[in-house]
C-alpha cells in the first residue's frame, strides 16, 4: 500500500510540474482559486491539450489518494451527506445570493503590488450575511448555514465571521445581472445570463426533488416490470403522470420551462469552446447541406455549428412552445439567419414518422438518453425510415466508461475504444475526472426512464433500428462524444 501511495503522490507532483512548465512556456498564469475574475487568457490555458491531460491525471490521483488514506467510515458518511452541498447550492442560486455578494463590489489588494511585478489582482471584498438578508429577505443565520459548508468545499470564501466573498468556483453561480433586474423580471433571470445558475437549479430543484423518490421506484418490482414510461421518480415527487417535457409546459412550471432551455445552453458550454467542431468535419460538408436537429430545443448546438459554418442549413425540430424560445434565441445570437433561410424551426413529435426525407444529417443531441430503449427505438427507427442511403446520423451523448478496462471487441471502429490508458494505479476511467456520465445517468433515472449508455449498448440499439456505427469522436475535454452512424 505504501508504494501505491507514493506512486499517487508522484503522479500528482509530476503532473503539477508539467502544468506549471507549460503555463510558463505559454507566458500564462494558472487561474487563481480565490480570484472570481481571472482573465480569459488565464482560463483559456485549461483548454491546452498538455495542460488538460496533466490536470486530469493530477485530479484523478489526488482523489484516489484521499480515498486511500481517508477512514472508510468517514468516506462513506461523507458520500451519504452529498445532499448538503446540493441543497446549499440550490438555496444560494434561487435566492440570488451570488448576485448580492458580487454587487458588494471589488477590492484591490494593493499590498500585493509591493512584492509582485504582476498586475494587481482584484478580489471581492465580501458581504455580511445581514446585508445579504436585507436584500433577499432570508434569515441571516440560514444564509450563513448554507454558505459556510460551501466555503468549506472551496465554493465561496469566508473572509471574516459571517462575511462571504466569491472565488473562481462560486462566481459561476452568478448570472451577472443586478439583483434589482432579477426581482423585476424573475422569469427572465437566465436570458443572456453568465454563469451556470440555470443548470445548477435544474439539478438542485426538479432533479433533486425527484431523486428523493428513486429508491421508492427502482425497488418497487411492480413498477420496474411495467412498461409505463411515465412511472418515474419525478412523477411520484410531483404527483403527475406525464413526461418531463409535457410537465414543463404546464402553466405552473413556466419558470422551470424557460430555465430548462437555458440550462441546456449552459450544458453546451461545459465543454471547451468549439468542442462540437472538434470531431465530425462539419466544414467539409457541401454547400447547403441540410442538418435536421431533432428535438434540438432552442438550437444551441446547431447555432454553434452555424456560426462556424455559414454554408450549412439547419432545421430545428421541437414542440411549438420551445420553438418560440428558439426563434428569439437565434435572433439574438445570429441575427438574420432566420430571414436568410439558413435556419428554420419546425414542430415535430419524434415518436411519430419523420416528415423530412431529404436530410443530409440527422442530429440527436441529448435525446436518446432521455428515453428507455423501447422509446429510443421508436425515435431511431423513424429516422432510419426517412433516411436516404447517404444520410448520416450523429448522436451526441455521453458514452459511459467502465470502471475497469474496456473490452476490445469494438477496436476496429475508430474512436470506439480508448487507445491509451491512464498510468497505474489510477482507475481506467480516471475516477472523479469522468464522473459526469454517471451523474447524468442517475439524473435520467430521476426525471425520465432514460439512461446513459455504454458503447456496446449504443451499438446494439442502433443496429436494431437500422443504423451502423462508423466512427466515434471524443474531443479532448468534451463531456460528450459524437457517434456517427450510417444506414444499414
Amino acid at each position: 500500500m505504501a508504494s501505491s501511495l507514493i506512486d499517487l503522490c508522484t503522479l500528482i507532483s509530476t503532473s503539477v510540474a508539467t502544468v506549471d512548465a507549460r503555463c510558463k512556456a505559454l507566458a500564462g498564469t494558472y487561474p487563481d482559486l480565490n480570484n472570481p475574475t481571472n482573465s480569459k487568457e488565464s482560463e483559456a490555458l485549461l483548454n491546452d491539450d498538455e495542460i488538460a491531460n496533466a490536470t486530469s491525471i493530477a485530479l484523478a490521483a489526488a482523489s484516489q489518494l484521499i480515498a486511500s488514506m481517508q477512514y472508510p467510515s468517514r468516506s462513506i458518511l461523507d458520500a451519504s451527506y452529498g445532499f448538503v452541498v446540493s441543497t446549499a447550492l440550490g438555496v444560494v442560486a434561487e435566492s440570488s445570493t451570488a448576485e448580492i455578494i458580487r454587487e458588494a463590489g471589488p477590492q484591490v489588494l494593493k499590498f500585493l503590488a509591493t512584492w509582485s511585478r504582476r498586475a494587481t489582482p482584484t478580489f471581492n471584498r465580501g458581504c455580511h450575511i445581514n446585508d445579504i438578508a436585507k436584500k433577499n429577505g432570508m434569515d441571516p443565520t440560514k444564509i450563513a448555514r448554507v454558505l459556510r459548508p460551501l466555503a468549506t468545499q472551496h465554493i465561496f470564501r469566508e473572509l471574516s465571521p459571517d462575511v462571504f466573498a466569491h472565488n473562481r468556483i462560486s462566481a459561476l453561480i452568478d448570472t451577472g445581472k443586478s439583483f434589482e433586474a432579477i426581482q423585476a423580471a424573475p422569469e427572465d433571470k437566465y436570458a443572456g445570463a453568465e454563469g451556470h445558475a440555470a443548470l445548477i437549479l435544474l439539478n438542485t430543484d426538479e432533479t433533486f426533488k425527484a431523486a428523493g423518490y428513486i429508491q421508492d421506484v427502482v425497488l418497487d418490482k411492480v413498477s420496474e416490470a411495467s412498461d409505463d414510461e411515465f412511472n418515474t421518480p419525478l412523477n411520484k415527487a410531483f404527483g403527475t403522470h406525464i413526461d418531463l417535457f409535457s410537465w414543463y409546459e404546464k402553466a405552473e412550471n413556466r419558470k422551470r420551462f424557460k430555465r430548462f432551455g437555458f440550462a441546456m445552453d449552459v450544458s453546451r458550454k461545459l465543454s471547451p469552446p468549439g468542442a462540437i467542431l472538434q470531431g465530425f468535419k462539419w466544414s467539409a460538408l457541401p454547400e447547403k447541406t441540410l442538418i435536421v436537429d431533432v428535438g434540438g430545443g432552442i438550437g444551441s448546438i446547431s447555432l454553434e455549428i452555424a456560426q462556424a459554418n455559414p454554408h450549412l442549413r439547419f432545421l430545428i425540430q421541437d414542440t411549438q412552445a420551445v420553438i418560440r424560445e428558439g426563434e428569439q434565441h437565434w435572433e439574438t445570437e445570429l441575427p438574420g439567419a432566420l430571414a436568410a433561410g439558413r435556419v428554420s424551426f419546425g414542430e415535430h413529435d419524434f415518436f411519430g414518422p419523420q416528415s423530412v426525407k431529404n436530410a443530409d444529417i440527422f442530429l440527436l443531441r441529448y435525446i436518446v438518453h432521455d428515453w428507455s430503449d423501447a422509446y429510443s427505438f421508436k425515435i431511431l427507427k423513424h429516422l432510419r425510415d426517412a433516411a436516404q442511403s447517404t444520410t448520416k446520423l450523429i448522436v451526441v451523448e455521453h458514452i459511459v466508461p467502465l470502471a475497469c478496462e474496456e473490452d476490445d471487441a469494438f477496436k476496429h471502429i475508430p474512436g470506439a475504444v480508448p487507445t491509451t490508458l491512464p498510468p497505474k494505479p489510477l482507475l481506467p476511467n480516471l475516477g472523479v475526472v469522468n464522473m459526469m456520465p454517471y451523474f447524468v445517468d442517475i439524473q435520467m433515472m430521476a426525471l425520465l426512464r432514460g439512461c446513459e449508455r455504454t458503447f456496446p449498448h449504443y451499438w446494439d440499439l442502433l443496429k436494431k433500428t437500422g443504423w451502423e456505427i462508423e466512427e466515434v469522436y471524443r474531443p479532448l475535454g468534451s463531456l460528450v462524444s459524437q457517434i456517427v452512424a450510417k444506414p444499414i
